[in-house]
């Protein structure tokens, strides 16, 4: 059987993985809950104002104006910029637009199969 040219099978992988992927990220309607003033971050079971949220950070920004040279600054200066980041991703909500079965499965087999032939094509043993 004649071996297929992999530099087609990549194109068209890319192709149907991209395609797919667009359709199914133009699917998706993003919306916020709210996150700001007067609403909280809820974690757990635990209800945080979100106004604190910055409260690391800004303790974080006034230890390394006193100590410049400590490492204990840095690190919460990170862990400041983590939460509140994590707020507003933790704030977003997701919702998918009504389509029919048979759209969905095309989008999904559109990304399966582009996918599957980059997988073909980059993880093949051949070295032409």
């Amino acid at each position: 059987m004649k071996e297929k040219n992999p530099i087609i099978l990549f194109f068209a992988g890319i192709v149907l993985l991209g395609a797919g992927l667009y359709w199914l990220f133009n699917s998706v309607d993003v919306s916020t809950i709210g996150f700001g003033f007067g609403y909280s971050l809820h974690l757990g079971g635990a209800s945080i104002p979100s106004g604190l949220t910055v409260v690391p950070l800004i303790i974080a920004i006034f230890w390394w104006v006193i100590k410049p040279d400590s490492f204990g600054p840095k690190v919460l200066f990170v862990l400041g910029l983590v939460i509140i980041v994590a707020a507003i991703i933790m704030s977003v909500t997701l919702h998918f637009r009504t389509r029919t079965l048979y759209e969905y499965i095309l989008m999904l087999a559109m990304i399966v199969s582009g996918a599957g032939l980059l997988a073909r094509v980059l993880l093949s043993g051949n070295s032409k």
